[in-house]
Order: structure tokens, then sequence, then C-alpha cells
């Protein structure tokens, strides 16, 4: 499964130009990673200039700064503990500035309990001159 994965990842991101699928690639791979840590301020380093928009559950807020985007989803990680995080999917979908849009499924349970539940985590992103940075994280339970 995580081969198929990887090969329609690589495939899809490799049509987007080899450069510019590197980078989105490494830039899910972080998110991911500091996700899976409970990582709110290495989160926070991957927002964009312009802000980004949150929604876990509670209704959007933003656009929020670096700092206002960590206390959010420093919040979110005091509430669950995350038991797997899994990215799935990636595509640049062009424009200028460009675009692109990533889910990763998050595994996760409440503080104290012993059963997972499972959660998408759609992330939004646009090109800037630092290279892709997000500017949307979207929670679907």
């Amino acid at each position: 499964m995580r081969r198929a994965f990887g090969l329609a990842l690589t495939l899809a991101l490799a049509l987007a130009g080899p450069a510019r699928a590197q980078e989105l690639e490494q830039v899910l791979a972080r998110f991911a990673s500091a996700w899976a840590r409970g990582d709110a301020g290495g989160l926070a380093a991957l927002v964009s200039r312009a802000g980004i928009t949150i929604d876990v559950g509670g209704g959007e807020v933003g656009p929020l700064g670096e700092r206002q985007a960590a206390a959010v989803l420093r919040r979110l990680f005091d509430e669950r503990e995350t038991t797997g995080v899994q990215p799935r999917f990636a595509q640049v979908i062009g424009g200028a500035p460009a675009r692109a849009f990533g889910e990763i499924v998050w595994r996760a349970r409440s503080r104290g309990t012993t059963e997972s539940e499972g959660a998408t985590i759609f992330l939004a992103l646009v090109r800037e001159k630092s290279g892709w940075r997000i500017n949307q994280i979207r929670l679907l339970r």
C-alpha cells in the first residue's frame, strides 16, 4: 500500500515539473513529520507569509500568522494523542502563483483512552519565493 502511494505521489508530482514536485514532496514530508510529533511550532514555520486559515472542528479561523497558528494547533495536540500519520495524495493545480493541495491521514485518540479514530487533513499550499507554503489546514473527521 505504501509503495503504491509512493509511486502515485511521485508520478503526480513529476508531472508538475521536477523542481516544484520535489519541493512539494519535501514540504508534505516535513508537515507529516511535525504533525506526528505534535510540533505546533514546526508546523507554523510552514505557514504562508499571507497567513493561514485553520479549521480543526470548531469553525474556520484566519488568516492567522505563525504564532496564532501554533497556538490553535497546540490546543488540538493537547487534546489528542497521535497514533499514526500517513501522507495520501498531493497535486499541483497550477495558477499564478502556483497552488497545490495534499491529503494526510491522521490516526489519533483522546488522551487517556485506547481507541484511535481516523481523520483526513486537507492542506492547501501556495508557491512563494521561498518555496511551497501552507495557507489552509482543514481537519475532516
